[in-house]
């Protein structure tokens, strides 16, 4: 399991100015911890759940700056790139491997089910029933452990 001390102290020494061989170091163990199941689950949560708010931060702003902007488009186009940029992190995790399984257990709440709710709608509106399938694994697991 991922040690919530190492991985913090890792940005200390990063600050202390290391030599070369620390960089190297402290790099190769930044890129292990973003190869975890737990890393790529809590990406896919925050791209999700933060998509709503980010979304209506840009179509504000470019509204703004053009009377022509069509926010419907906007607003497609950043849902579909949050949703597969989310989908890009959880598409090779399988629940019945036991590290991917633990993490869903430790991490089950309500803001994770909603998520794999919302990705699972926006699928099925594309009628990407595959990708929902594999969501929905992901969904039961977590509503099982949060009830």
């Amino acid at each position: 399991m991922i040690d919530p001390e190492r991985i913090f102290s890792l940005f200390n020494r990063a600050e202390e100015d290391p030599s070369i061989k620390e960089k190297a170091e402290i790099a190769e163990q930044l890129m292990a911890v973003k190869d975890t199941p737990a890393f790529k689950i809590g990406l896919f949560k925050k791209l999700v759940f933060n998509h709503i708010n980010f979304s209506r931060s840009i179509i504000n702003m470019l509204s703004r700056a053009s009377m022509e902007l069509d926010v419907d488009d906007v607003q497609n186009a950043g849902e579909f790139i949050i949703y597969n940029r989310a989908w890009g992190y959880i598409k090779d995790l399988d629940v019945k491997d036991t590290l991917t399984f633990e993490t869903l257990k430790k991490g089950a709440s309500p803001e994770l089910v909603t998520s794999f709710k919302l990705a699972i709608h926006y699928f099925q509106e594309l009628e990407e029933y595959e990708k929902c399938a594999h969501l929905k694994k992901f969904c039961d697991v977590c509503e099982f452990f949060c009830n």
